[in-house]
C-alpha cells in the first residue's frame, strides 16, 4: 500500500518541522526557567566579582536565547535554496519512503529512520539528530492515509512515540 503526502517545501513547512523537532528535546521545555536561572547567576557573578564564571553564564544564556535568531537566519538562507517552495510528493510504503520534487528525488529504507514522533498535526520521521521529514496531516492524500502512515511508522520504527 502506498501512502501519499503532497506539500510545498516552504518556509512555514520548514519552520513547523524545526519546531516539532525541538519539542522532543527535553531541555527545551525548561528553556525559560533555565534562562532566568542563568541570568540570576550571571548577575550574582558580576556583583560578587567572578568574571570567568560570569562569562560562562553569559555564554550559556546567549545559547539558550539564540534559537529564534538561528532559525531566522536558517530560513533566510533557505530562500536562496533550489528547494525553496518546491512541490514535494512524499510517499511511504513497506519498503520505506520516497520523496520527489522538481530538483531532487530521495529514497530511504526504514532502517534509515532512527525515531518517529506523532504530533496532533502530523508525523515527524527522524533520520539522525537534526535530519527529519515533517509530514503534516493537512498534506495527506486522504484521512485514511494519516492512520495508515501512523501504523506503518509504529510497525517499522523502533523508537515511535505519540506526543
Amino acid at each position: 500500500m502506498q501512502i501519499s503526502y503532497r506539500f510545498q517545501f516552504s518556509q512555514a513547512h520548514v519552520l513547523t518541522g524545526f519546531l516539532r523537532n525541538l519539542q522532543q528535546v527535553w531541555w527545551v521545555r525548561f528553556k525559560w526557567p533555565l534562562a532566568l536561572l542563568f541570568a540570576l547567576a550571571l548577575a550574582v557573578c558580576v556583583h560578587e566579582g567572578f568574571p570567568v564564571l560570569a562569562v560562562v553564564f553569559a555564554v550559556g544564556l546567549a545559547l539558550l536565547l539564540s534559537a529564534p535568531a538561528i532559525a531566522r537566519l536558517a530560513l533566510h538562507r533557505f530562500r536562496q535554496s533550489p528547494f525553496y517552495n518546491d512541490e514535494i510528493d512524499f510517499s511511504l510504503s513497506e519498503n520505506g519512503s520516497h520523496a520527489r520534487g522538481r530538483h531532487s528525488e530521495v529514497r530511504h529504507g526504514w532502517e534509515a529512520y532512527t525515531k518517529a514522533r506523532r504530533f496532533k498535526d502530523g508525523l515527524l520521521l527522524c533520520h539522525g539528530p537534526d535530519a527529519f521529514h515533517w509530514l503534516p496531516d493537512a498534506a495527506a492524500a486522504d484521512p485514511a492515509a494519516i492512520a495508515a502512515a501512523q501504523q506503518l511508522a509504529r510497525a517499522r520504527i523502533r523508537d515511535y512515540r505519540e506526543l
